[in-house]
């Protein structure tokens, strides 16, 4: 059995998160357990285990005649040692991941109406019920607005903001938080003492800032250091883990502020050594300047380089993923706050040997990255921005139209020529126009007939030329109009077929 279910709480006085453990037994003192409640908190903070643990409250036969005044479970009756063996019928625990359709919310609406098998409370603990569906919510609603007395419902959820309001209007809320270092120190002391394991008080903090404010994640952490033997270290922590001590952070950030370049070196030289995931030294370092600019603020002094540093920092954590050596962005950020706005290092921070080691390595992360060593994903990233970039260029020149009317008759031969190889129809048409003039970016083209006009101006036909001309001169808006035939009234010389007719009008009408 892992540390985490063999050490998890089963009375409210072994709760981990002191907020939680005032609140029952203030619920404890005052008798007065809801029907309905809504646990809500980041995973691995005890919402489970205090349900179980509330689900026992209520059934312990030392609370079966109290109303007020209620104990803690005793574990020793058949009710408890059920609950406590997981063999309980009437306290159902449901995962809402894989069981959130509407109608198994609707096959608990119908058994929830059956008493009680061996209990007196029939529990229903309802976890990551955010995922229930909105015809499963719907479902449950009525059950909560109308309970039988026999039954309780306990909801758990790590994003409330996916719980409707009209379930939530319904139910007590109870707020779970990331544990804070004592809360967590005092969860594991628990562990240590019932494994005998030895572990320095240096190394406890350590362990307790890589658990991320998880009761769930420090105990697992506890358990892999435990395979190495009964001694943690504060050095074996960080040689397995690849962890960073609080320690080195708050070393590492005193040296930048203090403007100790030297420092800054030896910090990450050694976090280095231990294998520090640079995620997990970015996210220590942030919090750790968080509660400096935090006191800063409330004593009145200055925060400018702190924030600058934050700022830095944030910005750094994109540069981790491509960056070939993961800590050195942060070491970067480090090294600048401690060289100074002017980026001039003092005479006496740095020696020749150190100067030459940042260059060594500044110029090994250039290799690697000339050699590709970059993560191939990015690298097309930066590819296809370029393209884009280049595009949006392209087409920025196109829009400019540098051409003349002149030019474009000169030209419209060979135009015709190019056009007729992809559209020899449309080319053919286009042969009995003419380009007649050019007003900004609208072409005019003299077409012989009405027809000829027509056909062209059709929205797809007329698509494809200016496409085509685009191509050769830039964007061309076209407009065509019919030449304009002049009016006959003798015949023309060139005419050799046509001859006159005199004809005497009154000789036919008389």
């Amino acid at each position: 059995m892992s540390y985490y279910q063999k050490y998890r709480p089963k009375k409210v006085s072994e709760l981990n998160l002191f907020s939680v453990r005032d609140f029952f037994e203030a619920v404890l003192k005052s008798g007065q357990v809801s029907h309905a409640y809504l646990f809500v908190g980041p995973r691995g903070s005890g919402k489970t285990s205090a349900a179980r643990i509330l689900s026992q409250v209520v059934n312990c036969e030392l609370n079966k005649d109290r109303r007020d005044n209620l104990l803690d479970p005793c574990g020793e009756c058949s009710s408890c040692l059920s609950l406590n063996k997981g063999g309980a019928v009437d306290v159902i625990e449901i995962d809402a991941a894989s069981n959130g359709l509407v109608e198994d919310i609707r096959d608990l609406r119908e058994k929830v109406r059956l008493a009680p098998a061996n209990l007196r409370k029939k529990v229903y603990i309802i976890d990551e019920v955010h995922m229930v569906s909105t015809a499963g919510f719907n479902a449950l609603l009525k059950t909560l607005e109308e309970p039988p007395a026999h039954a309780m419902f306990i909801l758990c959820t790590t994003e409330s903001h996916k719980v409707p309001e009209t379930i939530v209007s319904r139910c007590t809320k109870i707020n779970f938080y990331k544990a804070n270092e004592v809360e967590m120190i005092d969860s594991l002391k628990r562990v240590i003492e019932g494994e005998s394991l030895l572990i320095s008080d240096l190394a406890l903090p350590v362990l307790a800032s890589m658990s991320d404010g998880s009761f769930r994640e420090a105990h697992k952490l506890l358990e892999q250091l435990a395979g190495f033997g009964v001694e943690i270290t504060d050095s074996l922590i960080l040689e397995k883990l690849g962890g960073a001590s609080k320690v080195l952070i708050k070393m590492a950030v005193e040296a930048a502020l203090s403007h100790d370049s030297a420092k800054v070196l030896e910090v990450f030289a050694e976090l280095e050594r231990g294998s520090s995931k640079a995620q997990i030294v970015l996210t220590m370092l942030i919090t750790y300047l968080k509660q400096q600019m935090e006191l800063a603020v409330k004593s009145g002094a200055n925060v400018k380089e702190i924030l600058k540093m934050l700022d830095m920092l944030i910005v750094s954590s994109e540069k981790i993923k491509v960056s070939p050596e993961p800590l050195l962005p942060l070491e970067l950020v480090l090294l600048e706050i401690s060289l100074g706005a002017s980026g001039e290092r003092p005479n006496t921070s740095l020696t020749e040997g150190q100067i030459s080691k940042v260059e060594e390595k500044l110029q090994d992360v250039n290799n690697k990255l000339r050699d590709g060593a970059v993560l191939k994903p990015e690298l097309e990233k930066v590819q296809t921005e370029e393209k884009k970039v280049d595009k949006v260029v392209s087409v920025e020149i196109r829009n400019e139209l540098n051409t003349s009317l002149d030019k474009i008759k000169q030209e419209w031969g060979d135009f015709l020529d190019s056009f007729s190889a992809s559209n020899g129809s449309l080319a053919g048409m286009l042969r009995n126009s003419s380009p007649m003039d050019l007003q900004g970016k609208q072409l005019v083209l003299e077409v012989r007939s009405r027809f000829q006009k027509d056909m062209l101006e059709r929205e797809v036909k007329k698509k494809v030329i200016e496409g085509e001309m685009e191509k050769v001169w830039g964007p061309i808006n076209l407009k065509m109009v019919v030449q304009e035939m002049e009016a006959r009234t003798e015949p023309n010389t060139d005419d050799a077929n046509v001859t006159s007719v005199n004809v005497d009008v009154e000789k036919i009408f008389g």
